[in-house]
């Protein structure tokens, strides 16, 4: 058993923690191939504990044991693939993010929000279904030269989010409920990356309130560096 704490800075929603990263901080305790299954709110500036159970892992609070946070199990990876975009691109979709600082849902999001460190992962269309924008790795985030990955699994969740949100006819806001990310190359700082996120092979509208997403990071050469796979619920 380990533990692992979300800290205030690294919150989604407003008052909770960001799917995203919780979810890296868990695979990486963990230390095996995974997929997360996000099960209920998570809880900032809060010791949680890593506790394997027979065949999964959980993520909980110890002050209430029986909510469990997020679960992961083994997995054998399967991602969808798309065809690469350019960073030229990607900024032109980014200036169609449909939302302002006004009426953003999470304003305080490191990697979507409209805080003063915030990454700036605002997807928009890009005309062809895809949703896209630039990513970059800022140089404080590194350590020992080698770059905060929870950030880019940040970005993905988001940028997924973005486009489940706003991509089809009807507009909902949802929530993840799972995600399985797999980084191939290492993600340099102050360097720009194009960033999409698309139906993958999931129905690309939605099934009642349940709809799926991929998202895939590429280099300046079109080369895919990352990729992942989630799965989303609208909140009505």
């Amino acid at each position: 058993m380990t533990a692992i704490r979300v800290p205030t800075s690294r919150q989604g929603q407003t008052g909770m923690g960001q799917g995203g990263f919780t979810s890296h901080q868990f695979v990486q305790a963990i230390g095996e191939s995974v997929t997360v299954a996000l099960k209920s709110r998570i809880p900032l500036e809060t010791d949680l504990d890593v506790v394997y159970q027979s065949d999964c892992w959980q993520l909980v609070d110890p002050t209430s044991p029986e909510t469990v946070i997020l679960e992961a199990t083994r997995w054998q990876p399967d991602y969808a693939m798309t065809a690469p975009v350019t960073i030229d691109h990607a900024e032109a979709a980014r200036a169609g993010f449909p939302v302002s600082a006004e009426d953003h849902p999470a304003p305080h999001c490191l990697s979507c929000g409209y805080a003063e460190k915030s990454l700036h992962v605002h997807a928009g269309p890009l005309g062809d279904g895809r949703f896209a924008t630039p990513f970059r790795a800022p140089a404080w985030a590194t350590n020992d030269g080698q770059v905060d990955l929870s950030l880019l699994w940040m970005a993905m969740d988001c940028s997924c989010g973005w486009y489940i949100s706003h991509s089809a006819v009807e507009k909902r806001q949802a929530v993840t409920v799972q995600l399985a990310v797999d980084i191939y190359a290492p993600i340099i700082a102050d360097t720009d990356y194009a960033l999409v996120a698309w139906n993958g092979d999931y129905p690309p509208g939605w099934d009642g309130r349940k709809r799926g997403a991929a998202a895939s990071l590429f280099d300046t050469d079109g080369n895919c560096i990352a990729q992942s796979r989630s799965f989303w619920v609208a909140l009505q």
